[in-house]
């Protein structure tokens, strides 16, 4: 297992939201990683530049945001090439690694946008459950309370490392996110792992519970109403395997599959 810390940049419908296609509302442009082994030693670094397909002139936002131009993006490859060179770099049982959630939502949006279309075929690339370190989150949990979450560069100024590149470019971010993650202690990134739920449990044996040494993780599978999900017997049922209260559940809608609900439930006595 290595970590492959990722960062994206992506664009969206230059159009307006009534125009964007509601799978893919951000398509990537730019992949950014670095590879590091179990002991934090850099392995190789990944950083190419997309060009768009679906949204292909930029949103005045991600134009001032990454400092491109549609020019930069001519006779590049598109999505499909890249990921698949993506894949093989990354090799087998890769640990993603990202500076909060949100990038792993939108690989695999764009991922399952081609796969639809045709683009990209094969079987699904990524595993169920897939468990990653949210380098944001786990920050947080080691120089704050858990609860706060900082911008990337605030981080990096708080721990005075060395800034030799520009902020909003996934290459440096990913850099950046990576030299942050050597500064953590390597029992708080089990401790303080994640859940990606962008593919959700389509039935009760995929749920998914799992113990941490200070709390418990339980989310469910998908219901069609939001009354089903509280009047299911396993999730009114479940409980904290250390304190012994009732979880807090936090009822979140998803429209992956259709419009469904489903639970994700922790210990109120949580940190954050």
């Amino acid at each position: 297992m290595n970590y492959i810390v990722v960062d994206l940049e992506w664009n969206q419908c230059p159009y307006g939201k009534k125009k964007e296609d509601p799978k893919m509302p951000f398509e990537i442009i730019e992949i950014g990683a670095v590879k590091l082994d179990p002991s934090f030693h850099e392995l190789g670094t990944f950083h190419e530049t997309i060009r768009p397909v679906l949204y292909k002139k930029l949103h005045y936002m991600t134009r001032n945001v990454i400092h491109m131009t549609e020019k930069d993006f001519q006779g590049r490859r598109t999505f499909p090439q890249v990921f698949a060179d993506f894949l093989v770099w990354c090799g087998a049982s890769p640990m993603f690694c990202t500076w909060g959630p949100g990038d792993l939502t939108e690989l695999q949006r764009n991922v399952r946008w081609h796969m639809d279309h045709g683009y990209l075929t094969g079987h699904w690339p990524f595993p169920f459950p897939l468990i990653f370190r949210d380098v944001q989150k786990i920050f947080s949990y080691v120089h704050e309370d858990g609860k706060q979450r900082r911008a990337l560069k605030w981080a990096v100024n708080y721990l005075d490392l060395d800034r030799t590149m520009e902020f909003h470019d996934a290459f440096a971010d990913a850099t950046y996110t990576a030299r942050i993650l050597e500064t953590l202690p390597e029992e708080t990134l089990e401790e303080f792992s994640s859940v990606d739920t962008y593919v959700t449990p389509s039935r009760r044996s995929e749920e998914i519970l799992i113990r941490y040494s200070n709390y418990t993780k339980f989310i469910s599978k998908s219901f069609h109403e939001r009354d089903a999900v509280m009047k299911d017997r396993v999730v009114s049922s479940t409980r904290c395997h250390i304190c012994g209260e009732k979880i807090r559940r936090k009822i979140r809608w998803f429209s992956e599959n259709g419009r469904n609900y489903l639970c994700v439930a922790e210990c109120p006595e949580r940190r954050g």
